[in-house]
């Protein structure tokens, strides 16, 4: 970062210009699975070049500049091998950043193509893009919509690792995951409270899934699965609810219904854990103002303040209790309750 500060403006602005030249290499790289072709050892561009079918001397070049970014390392012999950065962008691995990659790189990138339909229009840039909204692309090219599934997945390994330890959950005695997909945060908030019982809320055709998942893993004795939309109700009488990266989807009306189903369904002592980025105001830099830019490009949704969302919470006889900050500035978690 220093050195960045001490380089004349113009280059430190070609270097944010060409931001998305790193970010498509790295797609690329994903694309071909070479981090995982990479994890039994090092390995020369040749032979990676026949497991992937490229051109070797075009494929040296990606190589060549993603292991100058620290993503890959090329040792003495000119074989490229894995770094911490690269093994992120390995299949299944707690965190994997994969499908995070092929998504943003992917079926994201139009939107951001046309993001200034978005600042014209204040109206959503991948709709306009695609003539549906992200949800309808993905019902129809269920490939892309599994990969993003994999990213969540991939998003909520990082969740685990910086909200589980940061909370004390064993408080509760019975849980519901609103909008807790494949179940995985939920499995995790009950490892850290083994008296407790949990629900992971969704879509009928994700609660399917979600059911096999908790079976596999063994918690299908301590966790069930209820099927429904959280913009008409949510389970009832809970002692908490989770709500993970679910509010940042959606715009202040739709944000204010799902937290009204909330709000009637919570008891007077219920609290309602919400994670979220949380944006600092002023110049502060913070990630969750680029994730915000995205939200407004793909699903209408927004990133929020504390005093936006506690305007949120107000409507809907809400209050925040406290924020726990954890490690990552894009993990921070609302303790909410009755007002």
């Amino acid at each position: 970062m220093h050195e960045q500060h001490q380089l004349p403006p113009p280059v430190q602005m070609l270097n944010m210009i060409t931001g998305f030249w790193t970010a498509s290499c790295i797609y690329n790289a994903a694309r071909l699975n070479i981090a995982d072709l990479l994890e039994d050892g090092p390995k020369s561009v040749e032979r990676l070049a026949k497991e992937t079918g490229t051109h070797a001397p075009s494929l040296y070049r990606l190589l060549r500049a993603l292991a100058g970014a620290g993503v890959f390392t090329q040792n003495e012999k000119g074989e490229f091998a894995n770094t911490t950065l690269s093994l992120t962008l390995l299949e299944d691995v707690p965190g994997s950043m994969k499908a995070m990659a092929k998504a943003q790189l992917g079926d994201h990138y139009k939107a951001w193509g046309n993001l200034k339909y978005s600042l014209k229009t204040g109206d959503i840039a991948f709709d306009h893009a695609e003539g549906m909204t992200i949800w309808e692309y993905y019902e129809k090219h269920p490939d892309d919509g599994l990969n993003f599934m994999k990213a969540m997945t991939g998003l909520t390994g990082a969740v685990i690792a910086e909200v589980v330890p940061a909370y004390d959950f064993s408080q509760f005695k019975t849980i519901v995951d609103i909008g807790g997909g494949n179940g995985a945060f939920l499995m995790a908030v009950l490892n850290a409270a083994p008296h407790a019982r949990g629900i992971v809320f969704d879509q009928e055709y994700v609660v399917k899934e979600t059911q096999k998942e908790l079976i596999m893993k063994d918690f299908a004795a301590r966790c069930n699965v209820e099927a429904g939309s959280f913009f008409n109700h949510v389970p009832a009488g809970a002692d908490a609810y989770l709500m993970k990266l679910v509010l940042h989807d959606w715009n202040d009306m739709q944000a204010m219904t799902i937290l009204t189903s909330c709000s009637n369904a919570m008891r007077k002592d219920s609290k309602l854990l919400i994670v979220e980025a949380l944006i600092p105001e002023g110049n502060t830099p913070h990630p969750g103002k680029f994730m915000d830019i995205n939200m407004m490009a793909m699903t209408g949704g927004k990133e929020r303040t504390e005093k936006e969302f506690c305007e949120l919470f107000a409507y809907a006889g809400l209050k925040l209790s406290r924020v726990i900050h954890t490690h990552s500035p894009v993990f921070s978690i609302l303790e909410v309750i009755k007002a």
